[in-house]
């Protein structure tokens, strides 16, 4: 998304998108299947207009079910699914975690906020890096912990992807997280071998802690 894209311009570009790839992948499987419109409409129950429409892209209001439909008659599954963008939405909350780190850490380490792993077409962004003397040290910030699965591979993935050994999960002290973080100490134990309260101290020193770390604040 470019800087002056709005979010509704950006919606509707990318639903564009996706129904020209999806009717594409479409009539792709018919074709393949040897199988004209009429004779797929009389499969699922779709009128062939319809279906033309579906595979130019060209109908902008079509029912998940029908499209769902059309890929299981050939021999597709059309999963729905939600990716983070790299672009979120910052909360009150995470933004009031993000300050408060700032302003636990030395006056003189450097911030640099939403910065992006570099890879080309991937929109993916660190919440926060630290830069140190020599170093610097991606920060992901979580207001309220949900999926802590989800949260720990996506976590995983952005290091490897990234090409980073070590980062820092930042995570509100709050009841409910640290009810969350104990019932998945021994996964997050794993992941993140270094104590919160041995980072803080390296970060204090200006050095870059050992390793991945979960600090509560």
């Amino acid at each position: 998304m470019t800087m002056h894209e709005r979010h509704g311009d950006r919606a509707r570009r990318l639903t564009t998108k996706a129904l020209l790839t999806i009717g594409e992948e479409l009539r792709e499987a018919r074709v393949q299947a040897g199988l004209t419109i009429r004779e797929l409409a009389s499969n699922t129950g779709i009128s062939p207009a319809q279906i033309s429409r579906i595979e130019r892209g060209a109908l902008r209001h079509v029912a998940y079910e029908t499209v769902v439909a059309l890929g299981a008659a050939l021999g597709l599954d059309i999963p729905l699914r939600a990716y983070p963008s790299g672009e979120p939405v910052r909360d009150g909350a995470q933004l009031a975690l993000l300050a408060r780190f700032r302003t636990r850490l030395p006056s003189d380490l450097r911030h640099r906020t939403e910065v992006p792993l570099g890879l080309l077409g991937d929109r993916r962004a660190w919440d926060d890096v630290v830069v140190g003397p020599g170093w610097s040290l991606p920060v992901e910030a979580e207001s309220r912990l949900h999926d802590v699965q989800a949260l720990h591979r996506r976590f995983a993935l952005k290091c490897r992807d990234a090409g980073v050994d070590r980062a820092i999960l930042l995570v509100a002290n709050t009841r409910h997280n640290r009810h969350v973080l104990r019932l998945a100490s021994a996964e997050f134990g794993a992941a993140f071998p270094i104590p919160g309260k041995v980072a803080l101290a390296a970060l204090d020193r200006r050095v870059i802690p050992p390793g991945s770390a979960v600090i509560l604040l």
